[in-house]
């Protein structure tokens, strides 16, 4: 318990210790082709940026042929493009669950937007910085675009999926040596003693390393669906390879 105490101490350090002054410059994620409503290709990208207290927010810039901004969303969480080579693209948002569409009634003539250059990166602060949103109608998804969103969050956030399922397949390894703890038979107080203390330990343990996984997957910008998923379907794993191996055990003893 000492050592997750400890480790919640040093995020709360380390947030509170956080200033302005140490904020990094806005950058891009992702840049795509897209189909502009009056036809022309113009260009999606996601500008993230600085989170000093969570994930870095991310909005979706909208750009013409010519570089200058026609469309600026809020911000979120957790953004994706996913676009064809035609250049049609799906935006979604997946802290709200929705998709947005270039409203080109609600287009304005904005600025050049700098280059992905990192001597530019200076001058993304203006287009990053403000509440103000135009250029976007926002709508849910329908079964199609929902089951696409899955791919592309997968795809988007796989190595924090994998790391969270990992963490879910050693928390699992640490709730079946629990258990085979709690079902040993025990005749003296201290062995009793000693094995409580040692499901305490596993416990703290497990709570840490799961307090680990959400922390990272914050910062990362990954919600909490697939987040509680990926360590389900971690854990799962073992789940099932215990019970195979049980019965293959047992098969094996009745032969």
């Amino acid at each position: 318990m000492k050592q997750i105490a400890t480790f919640i101490l040093m995020l709360v350090n380390a947030v509170m210790g956080a200033s302005p002054a140490f904020a990094h410059r806005p950058y891009f994620t992702q840049v795509e082709k897209i189909r502009l409503p009056n036809g022309e290709m113009g260009e999606a990208r996601l500008l993230n940026g600085d989170g000093i207290f969570g994930p870095d927010p991310v909005r979706v810039l909208i750009l013409d042929a010519q570089g200058r901004l026609l469309a600026r969303s809020h911000k979120s969480r957790s953004m994706a493009l996913d676009c064809s080579d035609e250049g049609r693209c799906l935006i979604f948002d997946f802290s709200a669950g929705e998709i947005l569409d270039p409203d080109s009634s609600t287009f304005q003539q904005g600025p050049v937007v700098p280059s992905r250059s990192d001597d530019e990166r200076e001058g993304l602060w203006e287009l990053e910085d403000g509440s103000e949103s135009w250029g976007f109608a926002r709508r849910d998804p329908n079964f199609r675009e929902k089951i696409l969103s899955y791919g592309t969050m997968l795809s988007s956030r796989l190595a924090g999926i994998i790391f969270n399922g990992v963490i879910g397949a050693l928390c699992a390894l640490l709730a079946a040596a629990a258990i085979v703890i709690m079902r040993e038979v025990r005749t003296r107080y201290f062995e009793t003693f000693m094995a409580a203390l040692a499901i305490v330990l596993i416990a703290g343990m497990g709570l840490f390393l799961i307090l680990v996984s959400g922390f990272f997957s914050m910062l990362g910008g990954l919600t909490s669906a697939p987040w509680l998923a990926s360590l389900c379907l971690g854990g799962a794993f073992v789940v099932v390879g215990i019970r195979i191996r049980k019965r293959s055990g047992t098969r094996t003893a009745s032969e």
